[in-house]
Formats: C-alpha cells, sequence, structure tokens
C-alpha cells in the first residue's frame, strides 16, 4: 500500500501587511454599528483637535485620547492620519454649508432676507467658528502639497459660494454681481474668524458684518441705480 500522506498543517489567517491594507478591508467590508460609532467619535475628535491646533500638531496619541480608541482603530478606518482629512473637511463643510443655506433661504422682503443672511453669518463665526477655522487651518497647511485636499476644499467653497449666490437670486432675481457678493461674504466670514483669534474684544465681530452689510448695499445698491436710470426700453429722456 502506498504510503499515507500527512494533512498539510492549516494556515495561519493572512493579516494586512500595512496599514493602507487594513484601510481597504475596512472600506471594502460593510461596516457595523459598532465600527460607525468608533469612525464618527475619530471623526469628532479629530474636528475638535484639527480646530484647536491645526494639522501637524493633532498627533495619533491625541486622537486616542480624545476618541477613546487605540490606535489600530484610526489606521482601521483612516489608513493612517492623513486619511482624515478629506472626511474631516466634508464633515465640517455639511454642517457649514447647512447653516449657509439657512441663513439665505427665508421669506421676507429682500432688506430682511439679507439682514438676516448677515445675522446667520454673524451667528455661524460666534458660536461655531471652530468650522471656519479648521478649513483655514488644513488649507494653508496642505493645500499647496496635496492634491486631495486641495480639490475637496476647492469644491467646498464653490458649494457655499453656490448657496449663497443662489439665495441671493431667490430673493434680488438674477444679478451680474451674486457671484461677487457671495465671495465678498466668504472673504468677511474668513476675515471675522482670523480676527477674533488675535483681536477678541466684545463688539469686534459686530462691527465687521455690520460693514458686510453695508458693502452689499452698496453692489446691490448700484445696481438697482443703474436699472433705475436705464428707465425703460424706448422712453427717451
Amino acid at each position: 500500500m502506498p504510503p499515507t500522506r500527512k494533512p498539510a498543517p492549516a494556515r495561519p489567517p493572512v493579516r494586512p501587511r500595512s496599514r493602507r491594507a487594513a484601510h481597504a478591508r475596512a472600506v471594502a467590508e460593510p461596516p457595523s454599528e459598532q465600527g460607525r460609532a468608533t469612525r464618527d467619535r475619530i471623526l469628532a475628535a479629530a474636528i475638535e483637535l484639527i480646530a484647536e491646533r491645526g494639522f501637524a500638531a493633532t498627533s495619533i496619541d491625541a486622537l486616542c485620547q480624545r476618541a477613546d480608541v487605540v490606535r489600530t482603530a484610526i489606521y482601521w478606518h483612516f489608513g493612517a492620519k492623513e486619511g482624515l482629512v478629506v472626511p474631516v473637511i466634508e464633515h465640517v463643510a455639511a454642517t457649514w454649508i447647512e447653516e449657509i443655506e439657512s441663513a439665505v433661504y427665508r421669506e421676507g422682503d429682500p432688506l430682511a432676507r439679507l439682514d438676516r443672511f448677515v445675522a446667520g453669518l454673524r451667528t455661524l463665526v460666534l458660536e461655531r467658528p471652530h468650522l471656519v477655522r479648521l478649513l483655514l487651518a488644513v488649507a494653508l497647511e496642505r493645500a499647496d502639497h496635496d492634491p486631495a485636499t486641495r480639490e475637496a476644499l476647492r469644491a467646498i467653497f464653490d458649494r457655499a459660494r453656490a448657496a449663497i449666490v443662489s439665495g441671493l437670486e431667490d430673493s434680488l432675481g438674477r444679478w451680474n454681481e451674486s457671484g461677487m457678493i457671495a465671495r465678498t461674504a466668504l472673504a468677511f466670514v474668513s476675515h471675522a474668524v482670523a480676527h477674533q483669534l488675535v483681536d477678541p474684544r466684545p463688539g469686534e465681530v459686530e462691527a465687521i458684518f455690520a460693514e458686510l452689510r453695508t458693502a452689499i448695499l452698496l453692489m446691490v445698491g448700484a445696481r438697482l441705480r443703474e436699472h433705475a436710470e436705464a428707465g425703460p426700453r424706448g422712453v427717451q429722456r
């Protein structure tokens, strides 16, 4: 009789060879409820820390402590610290743009809507400055050398600008200046957040947004005067 062959020893389970492989597995596998909760805690911790310290100064250890997770959880869900950048700014942007839209799309006459719009941006800066601060911090630290971050930020600012333009045109009709007004409003928001860090005196933010209201009225008012002076076509003056 031929000799009996011994069964081959069972192979140990294959382990991911790198953090990238672990992240690829996490993305491919349907997330469990616990997995989603862990991912959300990591994102929330990253948002807080990056807004407070910037991306470079936010360490994996600090993330683990703030989110109450182990290091492997971060590698599993995001591959590395750099893998957090785009998910973080997209999460923040969703809230930020919702705030802008809620400030723009409201009923009332154009002047009342303008006042509510400016008040909504002012509230955003006073109550949620970390949203804008985080976007600015990531842009300054990473946009010049990280194409993925740059593209994500560009898309976010385009969405914010489009939300403002749509709200203005819903209130005032189509204006050639609506894009310029949107850019001006976003510039004032960025300036107010930065100014608040270096000069947190009461009333400074109020003054900045009072100036924004005046600037918008000047831009809209100039256009209204042009229409009034042109008069109906064919009417001789």
